[in-house]
């Protein structure tokens, strides 16, 4: 039968403990900072389609501010904010309410987008589109229907370039599926859904807000390596062998070359045109004319003859064949 340890034989083995190996039992307990994690959130999207995404859409905020611009007839500033992954729940938290909100239809795919435009941005919008200055005080309170239609032509303006935007990447148009000025009464999707969110610094005249836009994961998914591997590289330099080829197979294409001469005539003088009259044209025998390869300028010449035929003598290349006038 095992001996019961007295309680001072265990105090005596606990004292006789060496002072090291409570600092390695300390060590190997301290675990250093926490990270936390959600498991409901995957990243779905990597790291290089975020910067793919990001990329794609600078040009896309660039054509925006020229097409804003114009179409407001005052000055326009977009940029490329933010570009993460986020649920759709986090998303919501982040709106005002009331704002300016859109569900968007995606052609080809099951899964709804969504638009967001701040509130100052859409105020201002209206008050430009309406004539004002776009220079007072922002109302605190929702879009009325008048001028949530004014808004719907910029957001259609927008969804056109968004969909020349994507289509260099997967074949995708946005549409309005519906609009709503309170965020969660627009049914968009689940709200542990994982959605990619494109967020851009809009400046119209003075008030400065964000335009979000909230894309389904699924979207990017199905672009697979379009993103990473696809729009933004460069194609490869042709070697000689591949440029000796091209230029092989361009020389047997077939190509007008054509003198440009033309003759100015009332309407009635044309009228009156019959088999044996003489048209003049205007053009002295030793001024230069345009010599053109398809609809282009390539060459100038002088008129003169070879036996019983006119012909057109070749002295120069044109200096403005990729500009300059289709003739004379």
């Amino acid at each position: 039968m095992a001996r019961l340890l007295s309680q001072a034989e265990i105090d005596a083995l606990l004292t006789a403990v060496p002072a090291g190996d409570e600092v390695a039992h300390a060590h190997v307990v301290s675990t250093g900072p926490v990270v936390a994690y959600d498991f409901r959130r995957p990243d779905r999207v990597s790291k290089d389609q975020i910067r793919s995404l990001h990329l794609l859409h600078d040009r896309f905020a660039r054509n925006m501010t020229n097409s804003l611009a114009a179409y407001l007839r005052t000055g326009v500033e977009v940029s490329v904010a933010a570009v993460e992954q986020f649920s759709y729940s986090e998303f919501l938290m982040s709106l005002p309410d009331p704002t300016a909100f859109y569900g968007l239809r995606l052609s080809h795919f099951d899964n709804l987008g969504a638009l967001e435009m701040n509130p100052a941005v859409a105020f201002t919008i209206v008050d430009r589109m309406l004539g004002g200055s776009a220079r007072g005080a922002l109302p605190d309170r929702a879009l009325t229907e008048i001028e949530q239609t004014v808004v719907d032509a910029v957001v259609k303006l927008v969804l056109e370039h968004l969909t020349e935007t994507w289509r260099s990447v997967v074949d995708v148009t946005f549409s309005i599926e519906g609009r709503e000025t309170r965020p969660q009464m627009l049914p968009i999707a689940g709200r542990n859904d994982v959605m990619i969110l494109l967020g851009f610094d809009v400046k119209v005249c003075d008030a400065r807000g964000m335009l979000h836009i909230c894309l389904p994961a699924s979207v990017v998914e199905s672009a697979g390596l379009s993103f990473s591997h696809g729009w933004q590289q460069a194609a490869p330099s042709p070697t000689p062998t591949q440029r000796a080829q091209l230029l092989e197979n361009l020389g047997r294409v077939p190509c007008g070359v054509t003198a440009m001469l033309g003759a100015r005539l009332r309407a009635r003088e044309v009228l009156r045109i019959g088999v044996g009259d003489v048209i003049s044209l205007g053009v002295p025998v030793r001024t230069p004319v345009n010599v053109h390869v398809g609809d282009l300028v390539k060459f100038k010449g002088r008129l003169t003859t070879a036996g019983a035929n006119a012909v057109v003598l070749v002295e120069s290349a044109a200096t403005y064949a990729m500009g300059g006038s289709k003739g004379q």
